[in-house]
């Protein structure tokens, strides 16, 4: 990557546009990587946009690399026992190769420092020896070390070549294989394992690769430094040997005992994260209404004391290892020295120039002793994800329909039987969840059929007879057992749920066609989205430009239905495949479609349609009546209606089923009544927090002044006591004392690097208790206004990650900072106490070494953030894809999906490659900056020889720490960078704690207590947060107690905001509310919500047992509870009170749900009932029982209900007519639907028509 990047030429927009020459002018330019330094200065000035990266080269790019890696997998996949990594290693194996030579040479060089150390402590200590003798060592020491860090970036940057290569090719790979799966393949396959692929496996392999050479390169490291410490203390040696094979099981015992407690951790977190997701998906229907933050908050905490246990093991454990870790070269000196010391019979102290380079060599070691357990536990899962990504590569591929006989545009069957062979249960139009079928597969049977260009043929028949399957087999998503099935043409598909990209309507439209301005304006007037969207300026202000999740929620249901149709005129396609598309639409739209959709534009396409539309089917060429899996009857329209057989009976049977209002009834009562939306609402760039306040409040919340003064001394001494013990071994003498306080040195430095990491861990702790507790309960008391601004989907997954972070990751990142910033301090303080000369080079070395990091930190936070952002990209990708694989086939773009995840895989890669080349960047400045800094330490010493007679032992250690600046150095950057990455996460659960809560929970009230459920709005106006419009206007209305007030209104008029209103859940803007002759204002939140209780039209459940969805503050005895079911006639459906509660209630129905909803009330005791009435068009005997009696049981009360059905309108005392937010009529059921010249007199008319009567 130095002297080749991976990056062509490119230009970088910085105010001006600077053109940056990517090209390696010389060695030199790509040694040090100088055409990054123009992204560098741009990351200082701003944050970087993926618009600011380089380009990829040709050569680099997912497209070719794919091709490159496909050229060998093809012919190796058709072999009995493919290899994958066979192929990927012939593909890319010439950089693999070139990083195992870079870093044998590396690791040889490696070794130069601790004989340089030697024989220059050895020069010192001669005063005759001659000063060129000394310069030649440290010229030694220079050249080594450069060439050990040019061949170490070398090995670094083809490794990561290698790696970002495989995974480049192995996504594409996995991503064109899922969709080209074979129908058998999928329904073995599911998409959460192609997703774990893509996201766990190969990130598994592309992460192994780097470390496949420390197989060899370990036991290399270890054999080289055995063999020099042999050489230096002979048979003293023993006992280093010794301390390896203590050191080693225990490492690798202490691994797995870790991972262990890593994966109960993991498991607790994501039940954890799971009763977030329940609990926050509830916020606004069950938390907020039933005044149950409290206890959401107590449950979430018990979880989180379980957690916190977990927690803290771990930690402990991860503490022991970070200690042995530390230990090790400690360890083995100490076994090592002593050991020597009582051979030698203590006559001959150990010189420094033996002892300081043996303790540069157990450094050495520490690495492969720790790498190699670990090392064989990561291979072992690479294999794993290996062999998967293997067997999925391998699987069959689907097959086009064939044409058969077929000579023109049309589709035949022929004695075709169909079959799924695995039940589908999808909730989407995915084939890819798919669940075994206990019993023998259902089957369609002895199926002909023969629909040709220009036939409009209708699918009827009941539900399940299998009309779907029909239209699926079509599209090769059903197996055809026996008989044959023939397609000529082009096909466009429409499910029932149609899927759609996460795009903008046009580009949902045009789907991978090219735009044609004339035929998109034809295309979008049959299917009625010229005035649904393109003209309809207040609510699609970017008309066609709208990203499809940015769509109201109040607009025409059937509009998602539109566009997909829309999205299949605009392909122009010969067979047009329609299922059920009329199931949304009003009969209106029904008819525009038809005439000028179906009949119209599309008269002269072959289509089948699947529909229970029977009202068109005698416009229809020809229809097919599906039933049991059996084509009963089928052939012209004429021919049918003329034969009088079971089509004609179905139809006369058939009765006028309920065609939905103009404008729907809203079925989420608590949802504010929506206002038009522009665009994804996206977050402002937080501004730049300042490092030293977020650590301030960090530390503050771990604990505070003290104990950080605390846990800092420690630290100090710590590392104090770790320079002690090597500077001991400069006065070593021929007595026991010198091997009593030496061991007493290292023992106690090794208990304080123990004791350090604990501390450091209940410290950190204390902060990731305080964030949890703190910020849930910010978030549970966070006013709904909160949450139009910031969606949940967005906000939980960055909530999860950030308490991640702060549980596990910042207390490492904080611990290995702290201890590298003291040690480089405490090293840099030695060098200039034993040679202040030092000091002049040290200064002007700081300035330097503050500028690379300042350079380097702003530009790799950046990338991390465009690299992860990237990635998410690329999954969100996969997964909408999968969703709705059989549109995709059935369209034929499966190559333009490929060719957006190849754009999509290089632009993920293009801020992979530059964090990559600015660790190069970085490092190479670095480590040179270093290495020269103990070359000049070392020339200095050389100077001062002819001053000193004998070897000062502080000299000695001060030239041992001078070589280790590099390294040290270098990792501090790296460790800085990420504690401010990381830095991001304590920021924003900083933000979060400080959320404007909703008001006081609980207030004492002197004004009148009784609680009849009178009710009063006076000149009411509320505004939803960006919205343009009130959602209510200068309401006012007087409900006496105990009345029945009936609500009703279109989408949008504000039958919810009364409600939103009344329960605080938005603070009105204007007039005033009173409950019982109290100004609401006045009322604690908790007061105000435990006086009204509301029943939605789809309730919901949180698991557990019935008793704490009940009564979850433990307040009511068993009898009242059952009582509360009796009253909701309840009791023949409950076996206990400690029945289980599945997520959501989804072991009980609707109506269960509804009625424990019910029984809420009983135990309530609330003066105001407010009811979404179910909008179910027809009930049942038993339905209608329970509806009743729940309306006689709120009789006692003053009921608000939002009535659905003509008979509970009128036995309301008034009804209350909203529209656009304001009060139009409000009277007895009579005098509203009979008053003259009301704007409602005609929609009340209309809608009581054609609402079923029950």
């Amino acid at each position: 990557m130095e002297s080749q990047p991976l990056l062509e030429e490119g230009e970088v927009k910085k105010n001006v546009n600077i053109q940056c020459s990517l090209k390696a002018v010389g060695d030199m330019h790509g040694l040090f990587v100088s055409w990054l330094t123009p992204l560098l200065e741009l990351a200082l000035e701003k944050p970087l946009e993926l618009n600011d990266l380089f380009q990829l080269r040709p050569g680099s790019r997912s497209h070719a690399i794919a091709l490159r890696f496909k050229r060998f997998w093809g012919p190796e996949k058709q072999k009995k026992c493919p290899r994958v990594w066979w192929s990927l290693l012939r593909a890319f194996g010439s950089h693999f190769i070139l990083a195992g030579v870079m870093k044998l040479m590396a690791d040889v060089l490696q070794f130069v420092p601790a004989m340089v150390l030697c024989a220059l402590l050895t020069f010192l200590a001669h005063p005759t020896a001659p000063a060129t003798q000394g310069y030649m060592y440290v010229g030694i020491f220079l050249v080594a070390g450069v060439l050990q860090s040019v061949f170490l970036r070398k090995y670094v940057s083809h490794a990561a070549e290698m790696s970002m290569n495989v995974k480049s090719s192995l996504t594409a790979a996995v991503y064109e294989k899922a969709l080209h799966l074979s129908l058998q393949a999928r329904q073995r396959t599911s998409s959460a394992h192609i997703t774990s692929l893509l996201s766990v496996d190969i990130q598994r392999l592309h992460d192994v690769i780097p470390y496949l050479h420390a197989l060899w390169y370990a036991i290399l490291q270890i054999a080289i430094s055995s063999y020099l410490i042999y050489s230096f203390l002979g048979i003293a040696y023993a006992a280093t040997l010794m301390s390896i094979a203590l050191l080693l099981p225990l490492t690798t015992c202490i691994s797995h005992v870790t991972k262990s407690a890593q994966i109960q951790l993991l498991s607790l977190q994501s039940k954890r994260n799971q009763a977030y997701l329940e609990i926050f998906s509830a916020l606004k229907v069950d938390i907020k209404l039933l005044a149950r933050e409290e206890q959401c908050l107590t449950s979430l905490d018990e979880m989180r004391a379980i957690e916190m246990n977990q927690l803290e093991a771990y930690s402990r454990l991860r503490s022991l290892a970070s200690a042995l870790i530390d230990s090790v070269p400690t360890c083995m000196a100490l076994a090592t020295f002593v050991f020597y010391a009582v051979w030698g019979s203590l006559n001959d102290p150990l010189p420094l120039s033996i002892a300081l380079p043996c303790i540069m060599l157990f450094h050495i070691l520490r690495i492969p002793l720790f790498l190699l357990p670990q090392l064989v536990n990561t291979i072992v899962e690479a294999s794993r994800s290996l062999d998967s990504i293997t067997t999925f590569l391998t699987e069959e591929d689907q097959r086009k329909l064939p044409c058969g006989n077929l000579t023109k545009i049309g589709i035949r069957f022929e004695n075709a039987t169909l079959c799924w062979q695995i039940v589908p249960v999808v909730e989407s139009e995915s084939s890819y969840s798919m669940a075994s079928s206990a019993s023998s597969p259902w089957h369609m049977r002895n199926i002909d059929l023969d629909v040709g260009a220009g036939e409009l043929c209708a699918i009827i028949g009941p539900a399940g007879s299998g009309k779907s399957t029909l239209l699926n087999s079509i599209l090769n998503e059903v197996h055809c057992t026996t008989g044959r099935i023939f397609a000529r043409g082009t096909l466009a598909y429409i499910a029932q749920c149609p899927f759609l990209r996460h795009t903008s309507i046009r580009e949902n439209v045009l789907f991978g066609k090219a735009f044609d301005a004339s035929w998109y304006a034809c295309v979008m007037d049959v299917t009625g989205l010229t005035s649904l969207v393109l003209e309809n300026h207040a609510v699609f202000p970017c008309h066609d430009d709208t990203h499809i999740q940015a769509i109201p929620s109040f607009v025409d249901p059937s509009l998602h239905v539109r566009i997909a149709l829309a999205r299949a005129v605009y392909q122009n396609a010969d067979i047009y495949l329609l299922d059920d598309i009329f199931a949304t639409m009003d009969k209106p739209t029904r008819e525009f479609i038809f005439e000028r959709c179906l009949r119209g534009l599309l008269r002269r396409k072959c289509i089948v349609w699947v529909t229970d539309a029977l009202e068109f089917i005698d416009a229809c060429d020809s229809v097919a009546l599906v039933e049991d899996g059996e084509i009963v009857e089928q052939g012209s329209i004429t021919t049918v209606l003329a034969s009088n057989g079971p089509v004609v009976k179905m139809m006369q049977n058939s009765t006028e089923k309920f065609q939905p209002l103009l404008k729907r009834m809203t079925s989420d009562f608590i949802s504010p009544d929506p206002t038009p939306i522009h665009h994804i609402y996206m977050h402002d760039p937080a501004p730049k927090s300042n490092m030293k306040d977020v650590a301030a409040y960090y530390l503050n919340v771990c604990g505070g002044f003290l104990p950080t003064l605390a846990l800092s001394l420690l630290y100090i001494i710590t590392q104090v006591c770790g320079f002690s013990g090597i500077i001991w071994l400069g006065y070593a003498t021929s007595t026991w004392s010198f091997i009593y306080i030496f061991v007493g040195i290292n023992g106690a430095y090794m208990c304080l690097l123990y004791a350090r990491a604990t501390c450091a861990c209940e410290f950190t702790s204390n902060g990731s208790r305080f964030f949890f507790s703190s910020v849930s309960w910010s978030l549970l008391r966070a006013p709904l206004s909160y949450y139009k601004s910031n969606e949940l989907n967005t906000l939980l997954p960055d909530l999860f990650k950030d308490f991640y972070i702060v549980d596990c990751e910042l207390p490492v990142t904080v611990h290995m900072y702290v201890s590298t910033m003291i040690s480089v301090i405490l090293s840099t303080v030695l060098i200039m106490t034993a040679i202040p000369l030092f000091m002049i080079v040290i200064i002007p070395s700081v300035v330097v070494f503050y500028l690379f990091q300042r350079a380097f930190v702003p530009t790799v936070n950046a990338l991390h953030i465009l690299e992860n952002t990237s990635q998410d990209d690329m999954m969100s990708y996969v997964k909408e894809c999968l969703l709705g694989l059989r549109s995709l086939h059935a369209y034929r773009i499966e190559g333009h999906c490929i060719a957006n995840y190849h754009r999509l895989i290089d632009n993920h890669q293009r801020a992979r490659i530059l964090t990559t080349a600015s660790n190069h960047w970085l490092a190479t400045r670095v480590e040179w900056l270093g290495i020269l800094l103990g070359s000049i330490a070392a020339i200095l010493a050389v100077n001062n020889k002819a001053n000193d007679s004998i070897l000062n032992p502080v000299v000695a250690v001060a030239l041992f720490y001078a070589f280790n600046l590099a390294s040290n150095s270098t990792w501090s950057v790296h460790v800085y960078r990420q504690l401010q990455s990381q830095e991001t996460s304590v920021v924003e659960l900083q933000k979060l704690h400080s959320i404007d809560n909703e008001g006081d929970l609980r207030r004492s009230c002197s004004a009148n207590t009784s609680e009849t459920g009178a009710l009063i709005f006076e000149n009411a106006q509320l505004k939803y947060p960006m919205a343009h419009q009130p959602a209510l206007s200068r309401v006012s209305f007087t409900i006496a107690p105990h009345e029945k007030i009936g609500i009703v209104g279109s989408v949008g008029s504000g039958k919810s905001s009364l409600i939103a209103a009344l329960l605080r859940l938005y603070e009105i803007d204007a007039g005033s509310i009173s409950l019982d002759g109290v100004d609401i204002n006045t009322m604690g939140l908790h007061d105000l919500r435990k006086k009204v209780v509301c029943i939605p039209q789809d309730p919901t459940l949180f698991s557990g047992t019935i008793r704490t969805n009940l009564d979850p503050s433990h307040i009511h005895g068993d009898d009242q509870l059952w009582a509360a079911l009796k009253r909701a006639q309840l009791v023949p459906c409950i076996e206990s009170l400690d029945e289980r509660v599945d997520e959501r209630g989804a072991n009980f129905t609707a109506v269960e749900r509804r009625l424990l909803w019910c029984a809420r009330i009983w135990l309530q005791n609330a003066s105001i009932v407010y009811m979404d009435e179910s909008a179910t068009t027809s009930w049942t005997c038993q339905e209608l029982e329970r509806h009743q009696a729940m309306l006689e049981e709120c009789s006692g009360r003053t009921l608000l209900i939002v009535a659905r059905h003509i008979n509970t309108l009128l036995s309301c005392s008034r009804i209350l007519v909203m529209d656009e937010g304001r009060v139009v009529a409000f009277d007895t059921p009579h005098q509203v639907m009979e008053t003259p010249c009301a704007a409602m007199a005609t929609f009340m008319k209309r809608w009581a028509e054609e609402q079923p009567m029950t």
